[in-house]
């Protein structure tokens, strides 16, 4: 896999000599603001990988060399896309440890290295105050926003930051009195906003809080009729968008929720209900392959307890080592 840098002024025309390069289905590795504008590292996509067989020699017998067969059968087992694992093998290939044959004891830590290096990252959801000091949750019906909001709120309480919580999720009465009780025990201010004007007016009279956190109504990814509504909302409180889906969600149904929610400018993603699937590998290789950041994951109900940063390490040895969680 051979990386490249793309720098532009800005990211649309920094993605677009990506496109130019390297074409439409490129791997993008990272994505990042400079003094001067905006760099890209990217990848051409390995579609033409060639089986191999167990010397390592191109054949139809096998889909991957012989020494990385053992960690792609986990990995896939975890639910880690080809396209990802393709791309781990190429890395590999340039590197000097033996693919020919099983056993190379420097193999898996450093297959767990180069699938880390692409999965992206965003501790700044909790650190960076400025970005990230309105963070609105959007995601489908019952991937846990709610609770995961909760989650967020205590964390930021426990670094002593000023909190106050809105919703705009007036469809479920359940999801506002269940998040007025979290406010409750939080000792934090708690509303409700109805319109876009609510929803301004709201901010300015928590103009003195480090984090304002909001709540949203979960939305089917086939209704596009209702995002437009979302989008003005979270446009008039100039939030950033934090999408909460559901670890054990299939490629095929990833993709429909992120064709739905990425036009609302997602600034990272929140992989909840960690605990309740076995192949969280196929969320994961999506969000890889869209270039998408990660910032927590969540293993279970608690609050705050079910709640990590996203850790690229972890997630990778637990898809080599056939791990089936991420802990704190």
């Amino acid at each position: 896999m051979m990386l490249k840098r793309f720098e532009a002024k800005t990211l649309p025309d920094a993605l677009a000599a990506v496109r130019a390069a390297c074409g439409d289905d490129a791997l993008v590795v990272e994505t990042r603001a400079t003094r001067g504008g905006f760099l890209v590292v990217a990848a051409r996509a390995e579609t033409t990988l060639k089986p191999r067989d167990q010397a390592g020699n191109a054949t139809a017998l096998s889909k991957w060399t012989r020494g990385f067969q053992p960690l792609a059968d986990k990995a896939t087992d975890f639910g880690m896309s080809t396209t990802v694992l393709r791309a781990v093998e190429k890395a590999l290939l340039g590197t000097r440890v033996d693919m020919s044959r099983p056993g190379d004891p420097a193999l898996p830590n450093l297959a767990s290295r180069v699938l880390a290096a692409l999965v992206h990252t965003e501790p700044r959801v909790e650190t960076a105050v400025d970005h990230f000091r309105t963070l609105a949750l959007v995601g489908p019906t019952g991937v846990g926003k709610t609770t995961t909001l909760a989650k967020l709120a205590a964390r930021a309480r426990d670094r002593g930051e000023r909190v106050a919580i809105i919703t705009l999720d007036t469809y479920r009465m359940a999801a506002v009195e269940q998040l007025r009780a979290f406010a409750d025990l939080l000792a934090v201010p708690f509303d409700v906003a109805f319109t876009a004007t609510d929803l301004r007016r709201l901010l300015q009279q928590h103009a003195d809080a480090d984090r304002v956190l909001l709540d949203t109504t979960g939305k089917s990814p086939r209704d596009r009729d209702a995002m437009p509504l979302l989008e003005g909302n979270l446009r008039a409180g100039k939030c950033a968008t934090l999408l909460c889906l559901a670890a054990g969600t299939r490629a095929r149904d990833c993709g429909v929720v992120l064709d739905a929610f990425e036009p609302l400018g997602l600034d990272a993603v929140c992989l909840t209900k960690w605990d309740e699937t076995v192949a969280p590998g196929e969320a994961v290789a999506t969000l890889v392959e869209r270039g998408l950041r990660l910032s927590h994951i969540c293993t279970g109900q608690e609050v705050p307890a079910d709640i990590v940063g996203a850790d690229a390490m972890a997630i990778a040895t637990a898809a080599f080592d056939c791990e089936r969680g991420v802990h704190a």
